[in-house]
Formats: C-alpha cells, structure tokens, sequence
C-alpha cells in the first residue's frame, strides 16, 4: 500500500512547491553597462517585497546572493528600477514596499574573464489574503567582459 501512496505524495509536495513560486526570474549581463539585470515577472494579484522595506518589518524583501568568484565581482548594492508601491500593510502592521507585476534590479559586476556567475535569489510572495514563506531559487549567468 505504501509503495502505492508515495508516487501520490511526491506529486504532491513536487505540485506545492511549484505553486509558491509565482515569480518567473530571468538574469542576463549588460555588457556596455557591467552590470547583471534581473527580471521577475509575478503573477497577477501577487507581489514580493522592496528593498526598501525595513527588515523588522516582517515580510522578507527581495535579496540576493552569489558565489565565491574571482572573476567576477560585485562593486556595489543591488539597484531596483522603478517606484514600489508604500502601504501599511496590516498583515504586518507596519509600512512595507512592494512591486506588482514586475521586478527589476541592476547589480554592477568587475568581470575580469568569462565565468559563469551562480547565486540564489530569496524572496517570499504575497497576495491580499496570504504570504508563502520565503523561498531560495538557484541560478546561473554566462557572463562575458
């Protein structure tokens, strides 16, 4: 009986951690720029968390980290483009900053040969009734000086 329930349970923690993720990330480097851009496309109804919120705030914002890479190295804080929407949120009680529908941050690179650059962006999503818990997406970027 139980080598017939775990393909069921499989499936079903494989569908539950897909279902979290309601944020489509894409990287690419900006040679002319030097600087990495990533793009998160969220799904309607959904947003994630500024920056700018505080930390104490309670929701997680958006952050990034990367692996250990001689030829590749961050020169400064990550920039996100474009204004989040402030609100005090009442989940939180407290003012938080959140984007809707896109998120876009520039992070500037010193590329000193071609590497691949591997890293994690952890993040947690919300709607107006819930919040998944913060969530890690590996990722890796073919980055050329």
């Amino acid at each position: 009986m139980v080598r017939y329930l775990f393909p069921f349970f499989f499936l079903f923690f494989q569908f539950q951690s897909v279902a979290q993720n309601h944020v489509n990330w894409t990287f690419e480097y900006d040679k002319t720029m030097k600087k990495v851009v990533v793009y998160g496309r969220i799904d309607s109804h959904w947003h994630v968390y500024s920056t700018r919120t505080k930390k104490n705030a309670g929701p997680i914002p958006v952050s990034f980290s990367f692996e250990k890479n001689n030829d590749a190295i961050q020169k400064g804080k990550p920039r996100e483009e474009g204004v989040p929407v402030r609100l005090i949120d009442p989940n939180f009680d407290a003012t938080v900053y959140q984007f809707e529908n896109i998120y876009i941050v520039e992070i500037p690179f010193k590329i000193k040969k071609s590497t691949t650059l591997r890293g994690v962006v952890n993040y947690m999503v919300c709607d107006d009734k819930m919040c998944f818990p913060p969530i890690d997406v590996p990722f890796s970027i073919q980055v050329i000086p």
